[in-house]
C-alpha cells in the first residue's frame, strides 16, 4: 500500500476545514433564547439559571453557550447549548444540548473496560491458587483422609435407618385416595 502524500493529506484538510480564524462570539450571544428554548426541551425552565459564558469550539463557526444549573443534586454542572452555523453569513442554530460537569463538580471515576477488570481479577485468582499450591502436601492428605472417613460413617448411619414415606394431603387426593390423618 503506498502512503499518501503530504501535499495531499494539506490539501485535503484545508478544503474541508472552516476557517481557523474565532468567530465573534456576539452572533452566538444573540442566539440565546433559541438556546434556552432547546433546553427548556429537556428540562423544566426553572432549572436553567444565568448565561455563564460562550466557548469557542475548534470549528470558527461553533459556540458551546453556558449556563448555571439549578437542579437539585448536580451543584456546578452546568448546561450546555452548542450552536453552529454553516458560513459567517448564516444564522446560528441549536446542534445539541445536553447537562455538563462543571468547576468542581462531582463525577465517577474513569470507566475501566471489562476486559481489564476481567484481566486484573484473572490475575488476583491465580495468585491465591498459587498461594493453595504452595501448602504442604502432608495437610492436603490429611485433610481428604478426614473427610473421606467422615463420609463413610454418614452412608453408614443412613442406610441404618430406616426410610419413612410421608403421603400429603394433596398428594393423597391427587392420587384419589382418601389422606391419612
Amino acid at each position: 500500500m503506498r502512503a499518501r502524500s503530504l501535499r495531499c493529506c494539506e490539501r485535503w484538510r484545508t478544503n474541508s476545514m472552516s476557517d481557523p480564524t474565532v468567530s465573534d462570539p456576539a452572533e452566538f450571544l444573540a442566539q440565546e433564547a433559541a438556546a434556552r428554548s432547546a433546553l427548556a426541551e429537556i428540562a423544566p425552565r426553572r432549572q436553567i439559571g444565568a448565561l455563564l459564558r460562550a466557548d469557542p469550539e475548534p470549528d470558527a463557526n461553533v459556540f458551546t453557550l453556558r449556563f448555571a444549573s439549578d437542579v437539585p443534586g448536580y451543584p456546578h454542572w452546568e448546561w450546555a447549548a452548542v450552536l453552529g452555523r454553516v458560513d459567517a453569513e448564516s444564522t446560528p442554530t441549536v446542534l445539541e444540548v445536553g447537562l455538563m460537569p462543571g468547576e468542581g463538580a462531582l463525577v465517577p471515576p474513569a470507566w475501566v473496560p471489562w476486559s481489564e477488570r476481567f484481566a486484573e481479577y484473572k490475575a488476583q485468582h491465580d495468585d491465591d491458587s498459587d498461594d493453595v499450591d504452595s501448602r504442604d502436601d502432608s495437610d492436603i492428605d490429611s485433610t481428604a483422609d478426614a473427610e473421606s472417613q467422615s463420609d463413610g460413617d454418614a452412608e453408614s448411619e443412613a442406610a441404618d435407618e430406616p426410610m419413612i414415606e410421608e403421603t400429603s394431603e394433596a398428594t393423597a387426593e391427587a392420587e384419589g385416595s382418601p389422606a391419612q390423618e
